[in-house]
C-alpha cells in the first residue's frame, strides 16, 4: 500500500502526517505536484475548506491525479475533526466527487479524534464532554457549527445515502464491522457514519475497512491505518525524528480565535513579548503597519522565547469588532497583513514560524513558497513540527483547538534535539 492523502488545509496535513509518521510510515507533505521519492505515503495539502465547491471538488481531483500518478493506490480524504462546514458543502460533495472519480459506491465517515476530545455516539459528534453544537465551535467565525448529527450536515451538502454503525456493532470487533458494512454496501448506502470513543474503535474500523480504496475522516483513523500497516509490513515505529528542530530567528503569529488558542495566547503572554494586532490599522494603512509589526518582531529576537503577534479574540470581542467595522472585512484584511508580514520577516532571516490557525497557517506557508515538507516529532497530538525539503524554514502550523495550554512554549522546547 502507498496511501494517498488529500487535506483540507495546512493544520490538517500536518496533523494527520505527525500520526503517520509516529505510526511508522515514512510520510512527505506537499502543497502541489513535485517529484516524491520513496515514501510510505504522501499528503497532498490543500486549502477548500471554506472556498466554494465547484473550485474544491477541482482541486480534489487534481490531487488525486496527482497522487495516483505518484502510486498511491489506497486513498484519504482528509477534513477536520469538527466537521468544520456549510449546508453547501464542501466535505459532501468532495466525497462524492472522490467515489465516482475512484469508482467505489461507499465510503467511510470518520471524524473522530478521541486523543484529541472529539468522539461520536449513535451518529452525533462531540467535544469533549459537549455536542458539537454546544461546544465553542458554535461560534467559529467562518464555519460556526450549529448541528451534531452527521447524517443531517450530510444531508444539507449532497444527495448521497447516508448509514450508521453505532457503538453496540463496534465494540464486537471487526468481523461484526464487515458483516454491517456488507448490510449496508447492499442497501445502497454511500457514505457509512461510525461511532468511535477511544483509540482501540479506530483500530477495529481500520481492520474492517482495510479493502475500501477511499476512507475519509480526521486524522484519527490514521493511527489505525498506521497500526494495520506495521502488522501487515513487519515494520516498527521509527522513532528517530526526520530532522532536529534548530534554533534560529522565530516568531509565534496567532490567527484562531478557537477557545484553545485564547488559552494558549493568555499562557503565552506572561512569558513572552506579545502584540496584539490593530484591526483598524490593517484597513486603514496595512503596508506601513506591516512594516511596524515586522520592525517589532526583529527588535525582541534577543528573548529565549519567541515574540508573539496575536488576532486572537473572545467571541465578546469579535462581535464589539462586528459592531465596530460593519461590513468591512476584518478577517481578510488581517490575512493580508500577516502575509506580508511573513515576507518581510523571511527576508530578514526569520526562519522559524510557529502559526496558530488553520487560515493564518495557510497563508504563511503560501505566502514562503514551500511546496514539500520533512515531518519532524509531534510536540502534541496532531500537531509536529516540519521543515521544507530545502531546510530553509522549520513550521508549527497548528489547528486553532489543538495543543496543550502551554504548546507555543513546548514547540520551543525541542530546539537542538530537546524533547
Amino acid at each position: 500500500m502507498r496511501l494517498g492523502v488529500i487535506a483540507d488545509d495546512f493544520t490538517g496535513s500536518v496533523d494527520i502526517a505527525g500520526f503517520l509518521v509516529a505510526g511508522g510510515m515514512r510520510t512527505i507533505m506537499c502543497s502541489r505536484p513535485v517529484v516524491v521519492g520513496d515514501s510510505d505515503a504522501i499528503v497532498m495539502s490543500l486549502k477548500i475548506r471554506s472556498i466554494p465547491k465547484s473550485e474544491a471538488v477541482k482541486q480534489v481531483l487534481e490531487a488525486l491525479a496527482f497522487l495516483q500518478q505518484a502510486g498511491c493506490d489506497r486513498f484519504y480524504y482528509k477534513y477536520c475533526s469538527t466537521f468544520d462546514s456549510t449546508s453547501e458543502g464542501n466535505i459532501g460533495p468532495i466525497t462524492d466527487a472522490l467515489r465516482e472519480a475512484l469508482n467505489c459506491s461507499t465510503t467511510l465517515i470518520c471524524p473522530a479524534l478521541p486523543v484529541n476530545g472529539r468522539t461520536v455516539f449513535h451518529g452525533y459528534l462531540f467535544v469533549k464532554d459537549e455536542l458539537l453544537s454546544d461546544s465553542p465551535m458554535r461560534h467559529h467565525p467562518l464555519n460556526p457549527m450549529h448541528d451534531s448529527k452527521l447524517a443531517r450536515i450530510l444531508s444539507s451538502q449532497s444527495p448521497a445515502k447516508n448509514g450508521h454503525i453505532y457503538y453496540d456493532v463496534i465494540a464486537k470487533g471487526s468481523i461484526a464491522v464487515r458483516k454491517a458494512i456488507e448490510e449496508l454496501k447492499a442497501d445502497g448506502v454511500n457514505n457509512i457514519i461510525v461511532d468511535v470513543i477511544d483509540d482501540e474503535d479506530l483500530l477495529v474500523i481500520a481492520e474492517a475497512t482495510e479493502d475500501f480504496s477511499l476512507v475519509t475522516g480526521g486524522s484519527g483513523l490514521a493511527q489505525g491505518i498506521a497500526h494495520r500497516w506495521r502488522e501487515r509490513s513487519g515494520k516498527t515505529a521509527d522513532l528517530n525524528a526526520a530532522f532536529v528542530v534548530e534554533r534560529r530567528k522565530a516568531v509565534v503569529i496567532a490567527g484562531s480565535c478557537s477557545a484553545m488558542m485564547q488559552k494558549q495566547v493568555a499562557y503565552y503572554k506572561k512569558l513572552a513579548p506579545s502584540l496584539s494586532i490593530d484591526e483598524q490599522a490593517c484597513l486603514d494603512d496595512p503596508e506601513y503597519y506591516t512594516k511596524i509589526v515586522a520592525a517589532w518582531v526583529l527588535e525582541h529576537q534577543d528573548q529565549v522565547l519567541a515574540p508573539m503577534v496575536y488576532a486572537t479574540r473572545s467571541p465578546s470581542e469579535l462581535e464589539e469588532n462586528r459592531k465596530k467595522f460593519g461590513d468591512a472585512d476584518v478577517s481578510s484584511a488581517i490575512e493580508q497583513m500577516f502575509s506580508r508580514l511573513t515576507g518581510l520577516l523571511a527576508d530578514k532571516k526569520v526562519q522559524n514560524f510557529i502559526v496558530g490557525g488553520g487560515e493564518t497557517s495557510g497563508v504563511v506557508a503560501t505566502t514562503l513558497g514551500v511546496d514539500a515538507y520533512l515531518i519532524g516529532r509531534q510536540i502534541d497530538p496532531g500537531v509536529s513540527w516540519v521543515r521544507s525539503l530545502d531546510g530553509a524554514y522549520q513550521l508549527v502550523l497548528k489547528s486553532g483547538n489543538f495543543g496543550s495550554v502551554e504548546f507555543l512554549e513546548k514547540a520551543q522546547e525541542m530546539y537542538d534535539g530537546n524533547h
